[in-house]
């Protein structure tokens, strides 16, 4: 008998000015990576059913919008680097959506990396958590929803009893990699690290074939 194949699900915010490449790996690992009958699905959400140009200028468009999410569906939330953060931050639609997670219990692994912390911050999601982020110390100083006694030094950090995993935008690698981990995946460190540099290729192993 056929019947519906029950996926995990993740969620990725859109907003203006997203980096793709902060976050396409992991998207990249919960998907294609996997059997074909144990992908993840990937809701998109945004502010507006509208078109949101990326930093490098790809377009995309949310399937979905805030009133439609119930976030205890998703084992993780995944917040894409912003070119600029301040008019997204500014954004009181985004706020509100977010705060919730401040106070949910069982929340979904929150997974935020480069710029997007400040979203988390000014909703009052990162109150008492460590973390890290690729934002300039001007940008920290300006704001007081930033608690910089909070700050882990680290390209990643992951605080375990709020259960919210931070990375600077160059970790986008271990950002993937740490995600996966906590998701309950097992994944070498080096998952990732391109074509191997210890010896060649013989014609045999560069040779596909379809799997029957």
């Amino acid at each position: 008998l056929g019947g519906t194949v029950m996926t995990k699900k993740a969620l990725v915010l859109i907003y203006e000015g997203m980096s793709l490449s902060e976050i396409n790996l992991l998207t990249n690992y919960l998907t294609i990576h996997q059997p074909w009958e144990q992908m993840w699905t990937i809701d998109t959400v945004g502010a507006e059913k509208i078109t949101y140009a990326t930093e490098d200028q790809f377009l995309v468009s949310p399937v979905k919008t805030f009133s439609e999410i119930d976030f205890t569906e998703y084992e993780i939330i995944i917040f894409p680097g912003i070119i600029n953060p301040y008019p997204v931050a500014e954004d009181k639609r985004i706020i509100d959506f977010l705060s919730p997670l401040a106070t949910m219990d069982k929340r979904p692994l929150i997974a935020a990396i480069s710029s997007s912390p400040m979203l988390l911050a000014k909703s009052g999601v990162l109150n008492g958590v460590k973390f890290t982020a690729g934002l300039f110390e001007e940008t920290l100083d300006e704001f007081d929803f930033f608690q910089k006694e909070n700050i882990i030094r680290k390209p990643w950090f992951y605080d375990e009893q709020h259960h919210i995993l931070t990375a600077i935008g160059f970790a986008f690698r271990e950002f993937a990699i740490e995600s996966a981990k906590l998701l309950g995946f097992e994944i070498s460190d080096d998952k990732f690290s391109g074509p191997r540099k210890d010896r060649l290729y013989t014609e045999e192993e560069l040779t596909f074939r379809r799997s029957k």
